[in-house]
């Protein structure tokens, strides 16, 4: 391979085109070890803390390692970035490599379902506008587009639901043609949903693919792994895919309505009956009752409506595929919902939940680390994992148990941030507020970050563990602070982050603690409400403690800390993302310096100033201040 420093280093490649450049040696450092990793053919795994430029650095290594190398993302923002600002810089300076970006099904325009479309409204004018015009098919060119936009669900299909060759759309489709597009590409760009959708899929159906074979796999932002992986090697049957299928099964048998209708009856009434038993929990494990008395006969009369219009499907598929495909996955509904009822999922822990309307019924493996080595590790010549949060008090332990990865099997880097975050950020830990388990304490936090909202004039994003402290804190600060106030679930995303970025206050939980990326004044403050421990009685991690104690293993120490250390890292990786941003983050909860586990969440954050009064903050802020101004 090259020398990297041709390209990274001062006076590259890169520092001769790009106006601007820094070169970073802990951006070359990981480049080497990325390099090392495609060489040798071994698992890496290499943190690379905020404003290293990781993306180039393992960019570079694979468009000059002569393979076929995926790169998996956590987001399709991720990806997009990647191949609209990334990937171009690359092929200009690096080398002229084959791309291509691969998505899920459901971001591609079906030109069948959109064939079968009549209704009339603007946003349906809008795609048909745009059908004209794209050569991709791809949804993120319709920037205007609601992400829940009804319309959209009219126009696209699911995986379960293409047709494949027998479609008379199949060869001008816009999936086909990305995934042949792939098939012949250097570089492949997916996301980490469409990762574990394809493992999934090979596993249960040897010979079927959605990715090409290749040689090595680089996943960034590896810290979200688990929780993919734990999604597509589950199992899960929906009031939503109920829905799917009665559509689909509409279009295609058109002499079956009335079956049709006692499919979609019966499976309503089951899904009620359910959500009856259930009750107010929004995700909980599955009661043992679940599937007993009347819920059992509402079950069986589901099956036996899914059984009928199967044999209906299976009569008519004779040429006819899309009724083909609705007997296939009305079989596969039968037996998931069968598998979900009888408890007979294995080693998996079987969980509900409810969203507004909707029911989900899962089963989920408890513990993804074999899986993840099986068809990753052991099945890739060169498995990457990296991102700014894999280690945890400065060691790889909890993310390499969670990957399946053995002691010394991998390399592994840290590599820190060149920013001075000594000098950029101040960490406010106060002792002055009850715990977070003690009366008060949720007025108390809200009347601190109303007072640091105030300091800073807004430009906050203030991060909540549930859904209820943040509708409570949104209800408290709204009557005391005189500026807008945005609330996750009240807008869109993109809209949110809008008004994040131009100073105003965000609410927010769980999805906004990482993946925002806000440089400048717009953003300097971050709250931390509480310490990101999951909740006890959350059926995934209960499963997984009771796993660890099983072996004799303290759950809480080996699991929960790690994991939420690695959260609040993520959540204070959001104040920090330029050498010229400054700003303070505050951890409302004080068991992060009474409690002997603080010292690991202290121990993985960056080394930040640190203090515990509030008068030194408003000094921070006044000193940083002045300094950007003068």
């Amino acid at each position: 391979m090259a020398d990297l420093g041709a390209f990274l280093g001062p006076g590259g490649a890169f520092a001769r085109a790009v106006p601007g450049w820094e070169d970073r040696r802990e951006q070359l450092a990981v480049a080497e070890a990325v390099a090392g990793a495609l060489r040798d053919q071994r698992p890496l795994l290499v943190e690379a803390g905020t404003g290293t430029g990781k993306t180039l650095a393992y960019l570079v290594p694979a468009a000059l390692s002569g393979k076929r190398v995926v790169v998996s993302t956590a987001t399709r923002a991720l990806q997009e970035q990647l191949a609209g600002k990334d990937v171009p810089l690359v092929r200009a300076h690096v080398a002229d490599v084959g791309v291509a970006v691969l998505k899920g099904v459901s971001n591609y325009l079906c030109l069948r379902r959109y064939s079968e479309s009549h209704d009339a409204d603007a946003d349906l004018t809008a795609i048909s506008e745009w059908v004209g015009r794209t050569t991709s098919g791809d949804r993120a060119e319709l920037r205007t587009l609601a992400e829940d936009a009804p319309a959209w669900r009219q126009v696209t299909t699911t995986p379960d639901a293409r047709l494949g060759p027998r479609c008379p759309f199949f060869e001008r489709c816009f999936v086909t043609q990305a995934r042949r597009a792939a098939g012949k590409a250097d570089l492949v760009i997916v996301n980490h949903h469409l990762y574990f959708a394809d493992l999934a899929l090979r596993a249960h159906f040897p010979g079927a693919a959605i990715l090409p074979p290749h040689d090595a796999v680089i996943f960034d932002e590896a810290h979200a792994l688990e929780e993919v992986a734990t999604e597509h090697f589950g199992i899960g049957v929906s009031t939503a895919r109920l829905l799917g299928l009665v559509r689909d099964a509409e279009r295609a048998l058109t002499d079956a309505g009335e079956l049709v209708r006692a499919v979609a009856a019966s499976g309503e009434a089951l899904f009620a009956a359910l959500r009856r038993r259930i009750g107010a929990e929004a995700r909980a494990r599955t009661p043992d009752d679940l599937f007993a008395d009347e819920r059992r006969d509402a079950w069986f009369r589901f099956d036996a409506a899914l059984d009928e219009l199967a044999l209906r499907a299976a009569r008519s598929a004779a040429g006819d595929e899309a009724a083909a495909a609705v007997a296939r996955r009305t079989e596969s509904l039968r037996g998931d919902l069968a598998t979900l009822a009888e408890g007979r999922a294995g080693r998996h822990v079987h969980w509900v939940e409810l969203r507004g309307p909707a029911v989900h019924l899962h089963a989920s493996p408890v513990d993804v680390a074999p899986l993840v080595r099986e068809h990753v590790v052991e099945a890739v010549g060169a498995a990457i994992f990296t991102s700014a949060t894999l280690s945890a008090g400065g060691r790889f332990d909890y993310l390499r148990g969670r990957l399946g990865l053995d002691e010394g099997e991998a390399a592994e880097l840290a590599v820190a941030s060149p920013f001075d975050y000594a000098r950029q950020a101040l960490l406010y830990l106060p002792r002055d507020l009850p715990a977070p388990d003690e009366a008060g304490f949720g007025v108390a936090a809200a009347e601190r970050t109303a007072d640091l909202v105030e300091l800073t004039a807004g430009r906050a994003l203030v991060l909540y563990t549930s859904w209820r402290a943040l509708r409570a804190a949104a209800a408290a600060l709204r009557a005391r602070l005189k500026m807008p106030i945005r609330v996750q679930g009240e807008a869109p995303r993109g809209a949110l982050l809008d008004a994040l970025r131009q100073g105003e206050v965000l609410l927010a939980t769980a999805s906004f603690w990482e993946g925002v990326d806000v440089q400048g004044d717009a953003l300097s403050l971050v709250v931390v409400e509480k310490l990101p421990f999951q909740p006890p009685d959350d059926p995934l991690a209960a499963a997984r403690a009771a796993r660890l104690q099983e072996d004799g293993i303290d759950p809480f120490q080996t699991l929960e800390v790690p994991r939420a250390a690695l959260a609040l890292k993520q959540g204070f990786g959001r104040l920090i993302r330029s050498r010229a941003d400054r700003g303070i983050v505050a951890v409302l909860d004080h068991r992060i310096l009474t409690r002997a586990y603080g010292r690991t969440f202290i121990a993985t954050l960056p080394p930040a100033a640190r203090t515990s009064a509030f008068e030194q903050v408003r000094r921070f802020w006044h000193d940083r201040v002045l300094e950007r101004t003068a």
